[in-house]
């Protein structure tokens, strides 16, 4: 009950966007569907069109309301990649209008613009309330509560399946939680379903976060450089195929044999990406696409046929969606959002961890549904740190004489409190 009640006061510093945020993941549980249908435009998909309109309209009300909102919601638009986001997300309700199924494409892209919303809104009320130490204990309970409610949405169809859900969001929070996590009963479960998720693309995005650690505090940097170390002790002792069988790829059981990556143990992407590039090309249709989210599936089922929904990539969902233009704004997109946390303004003990989420995000963008597609897989989490990213260059760059008035303090007994900033 207590950690109940440490919550609850914690959650609401995040504002009513804070609360719609979790309310994504209860609408989630109540009107779950099966994969067969994910694509169908059907009641369900009518509720959450109808939850993602409510929540953009509402958001963007939040972030014009005042003049700190409207301040925020300036800087993000005009000074940081959420501007070639939006440019993207209407590319793709535009592409509508050639989609298979015109509906679908269009409430798609709805919701991506509602939910980036959600997010921008939930990230303003933190940097209002909270300082920077607050708003990272805030994104532990999130994404705490987040994964609660994502394995209650699965509880039904077994523990595999259970991990397979939490490993796009126990990936990418998994940094957050390492650095910022005040509870053991918090930190190590959330830890350990990262490391149990068997997501080779989660395992990869991890691995490659760990150079983080030379952008942050001394104590992660001389870890980093025993890392550095054991891994090169390792790669000259028993070479680098053996090492990434038996770390990266060992849930496949290896995936390198003799020099060469089997593709087969890479879950059939390889031999989706090359063929649909040359698809798209052949049709002449580079450079706009088939049509966002329902002209992506459709053509992926037709090349590999299944319930395959989308292209398990962000970049080439842009470009099989839309086509060039599509793709230039969203890799304009991605180099913002790596460029604000390579070159972020933030102190040290927060910048090792953009740069380490980055890592995750991109590497999950690359090889699972996500940013660039629709609302699914890695979407939420990973858009979630794009603002909070963004929203804390534009904190540190814009906002220096800003004080907020809260804080989240952990007490000698690990015990979240919210106290007034003296």
């Amino acid at each position: 009950m207590n950690l109940y009640k440490e919550f609850k006061r914690v959650l609401m510093l995040g504002g009513v966007p804070g609360w719609i945020l979790l309310g994504y993941y209860v609408v989630q549980i109540a009107f779950a569907r099966t994969k067969s249908d994910m694509a169908a435009v059907d009641g369900t998909a009518v509720i959450y069109a109808a939850y993602a309109l409510g929540a953009g309209i509402y958001c963007y009300r939040d972030l014009t309301k005042d003049t700190f909102s409207r301040f925020f919601f300036s800087k993000l638009m005009k000074r940081t990649c959420v501007l070639w986001f939006v440019l993207y997300t209407m590319l793709c309700a535009l592409s509508a209008l050639w989609s298979p199924i015109l509906p679908l494409s269009g409430y798609r892209a709805l919701e991506c613009m509602g939910m980036m919303l959600l997010n921008a809104a939930v990230i303003k009320n933190l940097i209002k309330n909270l300082e920077t130490k607050g708003i990272m204990l805030w994104s532990v309970t999130y994404a705490f509560v987040m994964m609660t409610f994502t394995a209650i949405s699965f509880a039904r169809a077994g523990w595999a399946t259970i991990l397979y859900a939490l490993q796009f969001p126990s990936t990418i929070f998994f940094y957050l939680v390492f650095y910022y996590a005040p509870k053991k009963i918090i930190k190590y479960p959330m830890l350990t379903t990262a490391i149990l998720s068997r997501s080779t693309t989660g395992y990869l995005g991890m691995a490659t976060g760990l150079c983080s650690f030379m952008f942050g505090q001394k104590k992660y940097r001389i870890l980093g450089w025993i890392i550095v170390f054991g891994v090169g002790i390792s790669i000259a002792t028993v070479g680098l195929e053996d090492v990434l069988n038996n770390t990266v790829f060992a849930a496949k059981g290896g995936a390198f044999e003799n020099g060469k990556l089997d593709e087969e143990k890479t879950s059939g992407r390889t031999q989706l990406w090359g063929p649909a590039i040359e698809a798209v090309k052949a049709d002449n249709r580079e450079w706009y696409g088939y049509g966002f989210v329902a002209g992506e599936t459709m053509f992926v089922q037709n090349v590999i046929g299944g319930q395959v929904i989308g292209m398990h990539n962000g970049f080439l969902s842009a470009f099989v969606g839309t086509g060039y233009i599509g793709l230039i704004f969203f890799c304009l997109f991605m180099l913002g959002y790596a460029r604000s946390a390579f070159f972020s303004n933030t102190p040290k003990q927060y910048k090792a961890l953009l740069i380490a989420t980055f890592c995750c995000v991109f590497i999950h963008t690359l090889a699972n549904p996500g940013l660039g597609f629709r609302v699914y897989g890695t979407w939420m989490p990973a858009m979630y740190f794009v603002m909070l990213t963004v929203g804390l260059n534009i904190k540190y760059r814009y906002m220096k004489m800003y004080n907020p008035p809260y804080t989240v303090v952990v007490d000698n007994k690990n015990k979240m409190k919210i106290q007034k900033v003296k």
